[in-house]
């Protein structure tokens, strides 16, 4: 490798690892949302997704945003890795959702908990949309990430939290 190429290559390499860095939160999302709740396999999945991230770089082609494609392959990456390592969603309870939630974002706060064991008992997809809501993405760029139109994220949105209300009184 000449030295031009040497250099082009740690350019890339620090440029992905700085847009990798402004989407850490969006990474632990995807494996929080996807069940990586109390043991090591949080960090196992984060680390896949990296790697797949890293290899497949050289296929973002900057049409859409940064986030919107890493989502992409961080949720195939994390539906293969379940898939491959046949897990399944732990059953869970409210405490045990206060404890995680206070964990990720130190805000010991019981209702948050409980909408986080409410969305915990939606599928893979839905949690997976209500999290990208939660983090603050608008109607846009949801569609984006998860190849849906905005009309059809609205509508998903719109049946989620009439799911939502509905477990909600279940379990009254």
């Amino acid at each position: 490798m000449d030295k031009k190429t040497l250099v082009e290559e740690q350019r890339r390499q620090k440029q992905f690892v700085a847009q990798v860095q402004q989407c850490d939160a969006l990474i632990y999302s995807v494996c929080r949302l996807y069940g990586c709740r109390r043991d090591n396999s949080t960090e196992d999945l984060y680390q896949e997704i990296v790697c797949a991230l890293w290899e497949s770089y050289d296929t973002y082609n900057g049409k859409s945003k940064f986030s919107s494609w890493l989502y992409s392959v961080a949720r195939n990456t994390a539906v293969a890795y379940y898939r491959r390592h046949h897990l399944r969603q732990p059953e869970i309870n409210l405490i045990d959702v206060e404890r995680d939630f206070e964990a990720w974002h130190d805000t010991p706060d019981p209702l948050v908990g409980e909408l986080y064991y409410l969305i915990d008992q939606l599928n893979a997809d839905d949690r997976n949309l209500m999290g990208l809501y939660i983090e603050g993405y608008d109607y846009k760029e949801i569609a984006q990430m998860m190849n849906l139109s905005q009309q059809a994220v609205r509508t998903r949105m719109s049946r989620i939290k009439v799911r939502l209300k509905e477990i909600k009184d279940r379990q009254k």
